[in-house]
């Protein structure tokens, strides 16, 4: 649900301004509104607040030390051991205290101490780490090649080329030698031997007086030459190939000392320098958030918003710290203002994943103001994917998969979030594996040894391969029920807003489905009753009049469209029928197999299927939300709440 907030006014005389700027920033609940567009536009009769000219030298020499420390912070990694957080909290305090031109002094020494070491030890690592991944990449081609030049022997007054050429061109060397005869004036040799299966190393040797020519025309040539790193290039292949072996041997042990300094140096500053880089971020940050505010020539004024349940612990530390001399007000939020009105979500751990996606996919989180239906969204995504992958084998397997993926990634955000949307999905996909009585493809229940239901004329489980129309009326109803419902709420938030015109149109378009739903119980269900089906036409007739008065040839659109999107919903059907049969065609492949051979090809297809049946109902399960969902409601807001904070230090109450 959307978190209720509050707009907050506080004024008060200049003289306080950075003490209360301060506090705010240590209480850390407010968001701060940035007052600068309103002021340009002549909205506020209020100047906007300057930052004074040796604040801006501050706050860039800081900024300069933040740049240097964050190079410094890339290098080092968070030590094993735990964090003192007392200890923390107590170096954070004492920097903080200090004023601007003794904290820059102190982070410049501390800086100076291990920004040269530091940025040393990370360049040589790097190196070695190019190093070891280049000669990795040529020891195999040297490999080939050196047992080749061991056979030659050359002078000062030749030279020579290695190639690796395919075995199956192998008969165009006979082409090659006759064309360096030709540039060498018959002064070239070709020797080969063939390295494995598929490839032949060749050295070629030639008068080194006409090595330019043989160069220019291999390059030509676009022939596959063995060009060896800089430091190796004037030594003979063999004496290469002996001096890379070694150069590999010697770079582990090298790199190791080098990452164990690095980790000493994490040890000894990591902690220190994060402190340091908070401070600092925090100080930035004060200074930057100066120009948001408004003053007359003797007050100043600030506004921002905060949850509603916060307002009476902030007035309470405003009145304790400035007594009456700031004077905290809590402003109406117009509707016109809910757009600008930054936005906080308060859901179970369970939505919490389907939030996320929500807001992600669809621009942002829901206006405030509107009905935040992530839980409605936690809902209909499970659901959908489990009408169509329907499967209790490929349910269960990818639940196994994603209990695991959670126990081993408890620190990775996306994989949790991830697991937390699919974990339900996975879940709904066995239950519906039951209804649909299919386990990987095979129907158990056919074989008679469980006990068929008979449900409002319906067996189960139902076999969806066999009869489509119910699984056809199943997807169509959903699609009703959830485009309604999205109607609904688009009404509800029309009026939250103001919007009586689409306050009309949404609630003409529900009319209208209303409609068809009476219609359609008349006809099916009540043997043609009259009173409901003249009702329904009622209902049908109505709804249109109002989509078409209050939205012209947009609500003809809007009705079209709305036919469409429900329609939509076939694709669960459509989808979940193809799926079933190729699970069910790949156990009657492996059937027709010799058992070994069929047992492998239905773990390596069943494998591909599953991977499919992970991905397809996902998109399409999103898109029925995002789209014929989402769309008949859902307004995203422009901005989250993000209350001015310190990222170190603690918060108050």
């Amino acid at each position: 649900m959307l978190v209720p907030m509050a707009r907050m006014e506080l004024i008060g005389p200049k003289n306080l301004f950075f003490d209360v700027v301060s506090l705010l920033h240590e209480i850390g609940t407010l968001h701060i509104e940035d007052l600068s567009k309103k002021i340009s536009a002549g909205e506020l009769p209020l100047e906007q607040m300057e930052v004074v000219e040796n604040q801006l030298a501050e706050q860039e020499g800081m900024e300069e030390l933040l740049i240097r420390l964050r190079s410094i912070l890339k290098a080092l990694d968070l030590p094993s051991a735990p964090t003192d957080e007392v200890a923390r909290q107590k170096h954070y305090l004492e920097l903080w205290q200090l004023d601007s031109k003794d904290l820059a002094a102190e982070v410049t020494k501390v800086i100076d101490q291990v920004e040269d070491r530091t940025s040393s030890l990370a360049q040589a690592q790097f190196a070695m780490e190019s190093e070891m991944g280049l000669l990795a990449r040529y020891e195999p081609i040297l490999e080939k090649i050196q047992p080749l030049a061991k056979q030659i022997v050359t002078t000062g007054a030749y030279d020579s080329v290695a190639l690796l050429v395919e075995r199956r061109y192998k008969g165009a060397l006979e082409g090659l030698k006759k064309e360096l005869d030709r540039i060498t004036d018959s002064q070239s040799e070709i020797v080969s031997t063939d390295v494995d299966d598929e490839t032949t190393a060749v050295i070629i040797v030639f008068g080194k007086k006409h090595s330019e020519a043989v160069h220019k025309f291999l390059a030509i040539e676009n022939v596959n030459q063995v060009r060896l790193p800089s430091e190796f290039q004037d030594m003979p292949f063999d004496t290469a190939y002996d001096q890379l072996r070694q150069r590999q041997l010697d770079l582990p042990a090298q790199l190791e000392k080098i990452k164990t300094d690095l980790e000493e140096m994490s040890g000894n500053w990591y902690i220190k320098l994060t402190t340091i880089r908070d401070v600092l971020v925090d100080k930035i940050d004060e200074t930057s958030a100066i120009p948001k505010f408004g003053q007359t020539e003797y007050a100043f004024v600030i506004t921002g918003w905060l949850p509603v349940e916060e307002v009476k612990g902030f007035r309470q530390v405003i009145e304790e710290k400035f007594g009456l001399d700031v004077i905290a007000n809590q402003l109406e939020i117009d509707e016109r203002e809910y757009e600008d009105t930054p936005v906080a979500l308060k859901n179970p751990k369970w939505v919490e994943p389907s939030s996320w996606v929500m807001s992600y996919f669809m621009g942002g989180k829901p206006m405030y103001g509107t009905v935040d239906p992530s839980m409605i969204w936690a809902i209909s995504y499970p659901l959908i994917f489990g009408m169509i992958v329907g499967d209790i084998g490929y349910g269960a397997v990818m639940l196994a998969i994603i209990l695991w993926m959670r126990n081993k990634f408890k620190d990775k955000p996306f994989v949790q979030t991830a697991t937390g949307l699919l974990g339900p999905a996975a879940t709904s996909a066995i239950l519906f594996g039951f209804l649909y009585g299919e386990f990987f493809g095979a129907i158990p229940w056919e074989s008679g040894w469980i006990r068929e239901i008979s449900f409002f004329g319906l067996t189960l489980p139902y076999n969806r391969e066999h009869v489509v129309m119910p699984l056809m009326f199943m997807a169509l109803g959903l699609g009703v029920i959830q485009i309604l419902f999205g109607l609904i709420v688009g009404v509800v938030n029309a009026v939250k807003t103001k919007h009586k015109k689409h306050a009309w149109m949404k609630g003409g378009l529900a009319t209208l489905v209303i409609g068809v739903i009476l219609l359609i119980i008349a006809m099916v269900l009540l043997n043609q009753n009259p009173v409901v089906k003249a009702l329904g036409a009622l209902a049908m007739g109505g709804g249109f009049l109002a989509v078409m008065w209050f939205g012209g040839m947009m609500g003809f659109v809007e009705t079209i469209e709305l036919m469409s999107h429900t329609a939509s919903y076939l694709r669960i059907m459509a989808i979940g029928l193809s799926d079933a049969i190729f699970a069910s065609a790949i156990n009657e492949m492996a059937a027709g197999m010799p058992a070994a051979v069929g047992i492998i090809a239905a773990l390596l297809f069943h494998s591909i299927h599953l991977v499919l049946a992970v991905f397809t109902p996902t998109v399409h399960a999103l898109r029925l939300n995002f789209l014929e969902f989402g769309g008949k409601y859902y307004e995203a807001s422009k901005q989250d709440y993000k209350p001015f904070q310190k990222t170190g230090g603690e918060k108050s109450a």
